[in-house]
């Protein structure tokens, strides 16, 4: 099922875009702090500030291929600054998209992920076919729970993932596994 990944879509004081070159740095910055990434399976190479400039880069090549990539910059309406990234990938089963969020530091705490996850929810389930929307979140992540629950997913129980390797390579990760039908409501 593929993905299409939209320009813009508008929220409460943020935007959910399309990366830009631009946003090279604060990415980079963001994927380097161990702190901030420590619930994050991204492998040792993408957390280098040259691993993370060539993920998003291949993420913004990959705009408008047959490969696309649905990976979008929550950006502040105020100035456009990256504020974290939110984005959707179809899995092995059909009508099943796994979603992620992140948000810097700096930005957490405001609702920032619930606005962002739920514009992204809303987006989702427009699209023909999908069906439900999981997120696999680490042990001892509760503000992502927190989060998922507000949404309506609900805890599926223990999912144990291996490494990947590729250009969106991922390190292992143990954790749960929260999911959301397309008819179910927020929590």
């Amino acid at each position: 099922m593929p993905l299409p990944c939209p320009d813009l879509l508008p929220g409460e004081g943020f935007t959910l875009r399309r990366h830009r070159p631009a946003d090279r740095e604060a990415f980079a910055a963001f994927l380097t702090d161990p702190e901030a990434t420590r619930h994050m399976a991204f492998t040792a190479e993408q957390r280098t500030a040259q691993g993370a400039r060539n993920m998003l880069d291949h993420v913004i090549s990959a705009y408008g291929s047959e490969h696309e990539v649905l990976s979008l910059t929550i950006a502040d309406a105020a100035d456009d600054s990256y504020l974290g990234s939110v984005g959707g990938t179809a899995t092995g089963t059909d009508g099943v998209v796994e979603i992620y969020y992140t948000v810097v530091p700096a930005a957490q705490g405001r609702g920032l992920a619930t606005g962002a996850v739920r514009l992204l929810l809303a987006y989702l389930f427009s699209l023909d076919g999908v069906t439900s929307v999981r997120a696999d979140v680490t042990a001892g992540n509760r503000p992502s729970v927190r989060v998922l629950e507000k949404l309506g997913f609900r805890d599926t129980g223990p999912v144990e993932r291996t490494a990947e390797g590729g250009e969106l390579a991922h390190d292992a990760l143990t954790g749960r596994r929260y999911v959301r039908d397309a008819d179910a409501s927020e929590g």
